[in-house]
């Protein structure tokens, strides 16, 4: 009997603690949720240790600011000195100014929508002011900083921080602020020589090498996707997809961008043709086989990229400055992005609606030397030429 009153008992307490620990379960679960939701990167850096000097000298900022972007491999003093003639421009190297001298007000700094009210050493404007202060925020540090502004428009700031890669590993001092203006900045019309005039200072003052004893160091946090494929990320057994958003405003991508995907027919950009003498996995060896591929062949001998536009010139073949779809396109040097010496070939794909832009197929841009083909949207400029094929 005393045994049949102790299991009844303990039927009672089960009966009884039952919805509880149900709860407690549940409760347990959202918890861990939680907690795997807030440490998941999706593949994001958020290494946030590069730092910048704060100094009323604007030489010690650019200084700083040299020394930091002097660690990311495959960087040149001249595209260094393009980002340094660009940023004095912009701000002065004032991290904390906003456009005009005006008050900041983060009610009006958070809305998307106004133009005109630029911030730091970039002058950030728009959705990027937008993005550049949610950032700071997930940092738990002032937007105003030098330091997290050189992390965010390194590593944060979407496709632009592969644009100012780009520039920041150009030859030319000229032509990586003229890049980084256009392509980058995306602003500044008219102030290209004063642009250029600040980066040759700066590349005379600092192209000897920074000293042993920088200012500030940053660690190899600032080189995220430096000199990638930009098609995975090894780190956890991540993947990007780069087709998102990253087939714009020169960035490399290895599928065509969704805009322009129904305005190109012929999608054979593997075929080869046994008559190609150019070197294979080279931007020219593609656009050989692409333009036969098209049916409006180019031949061989035209040189390299940057020649192909006055050699076919001279051979009889038509040219333009202004994109046509089927024809091949000439880079010069460091036009675009352009090898510094022997420049690039492209094929145009395919005009944007509002006929601004093109897309061109190339090589030896993603994955070099491999033969891996990738796009890129463009706008004409100086330093391209357009061929058509016979």
């Amino acid at each position: 009997m005393k045994k049949q009153l102790v299991s009844h008992f303990k039927h009672k307490i089960v009966l009884f603690l039952a919805p509880y620990l149900a709860f407690f379960f549940v409760l347990l679960l959202v918890v861990m949720a939680l907690f795997y939701q807030n440490n998941n990167n999706d593949c994001q850096s958020t290494d946030t240790t590069v730092t910048v000097t704060t100094s009323a000298d604007k030489e010690a900022v650019a200084k700083s600011l040299h020394d930091n972007l002097k660690k990311i491999s495959g960087v040149t003093e001249a595209g260094i000195a393009g980002y340094l003639g660009n940023t004095e421009n912009e701000s002065g190297f004032n991290a904390s100014i906003v456009q005009s001298n005006a008050t900041f007000n983060e009610s009006t700094a958070m809305n998307a929508s106004i133009s005109g009210y630029a911030l730091g050493l970039n002058q950030w404007d728009n959705s990027r002011r937008v993005e550049l202060l949610n950032y700071a925020k997930t940092q738990n540090k002032k937007w105003s900083e030098a330091g997290l502004q050189l992390d965010f428009v390194l590593n944060h700031d979407g496709t632009n921080s592969d644009l100012l890669k780009q520039g920041l590993k150009m030859t030319n001092v000229d032509d990586a602020t003229e890049f980084l203006r256009a392509k980058w900045e995306r602003g500044g019309a008219g102030t290209t020589s004063k642009r250029q005039s600040y980066a040759r200072a700066w590349y005379a003052k600092f192209s000897n090498g920074s000293s042993d004893t920088a200012v500030d160091t940053a660690t190899t946090g600032t080189e995220t996707t430096q000199n990638t494929d930009n098609t995975t990320n090894n780190s956890s057994g991540c993947s990007t997809n780069v087709a998102q958003g990253m087939g714009t405003s020169g960035a490399p991508v290895k599928e065509i961008p969704s805009a322009y995907k129904s305005k190109i027919k012929d999608t054979n950009f593997t075929a080869t043709s046994s008559s190609n003498t150019y070197p294979f996995g080279q931007c020219t060896w593609y656009t050989y086989n692409r333009m036969q591929t098209l049916g409006t062949p180019v031949e061989n001998g035209l040189g390299n990229g940057a020649d192909w536009g006055a050699n076919a010139n001279a051979k009889g073949y038509k040219t333009d400055s202004q994109p046509h779809v089927g024809w091949s396109v000439s880079f010069s040097q460091g036009a675009d992005g352009a090898d510094p010496t022997y420049g690039h070939v492209a094929v145009v794909e395919a005009i944007s609606d509002d006929k601004t832009h093109f897309l061109v197929s190339e090589c030896n841009v993603v994955a070099s030397g491999t033969g891996t083909v990738s796009f890129r949207e463009l706008t004409a400029g100086q330093g391209v030429t357009f061929i058509q094929g016979k």
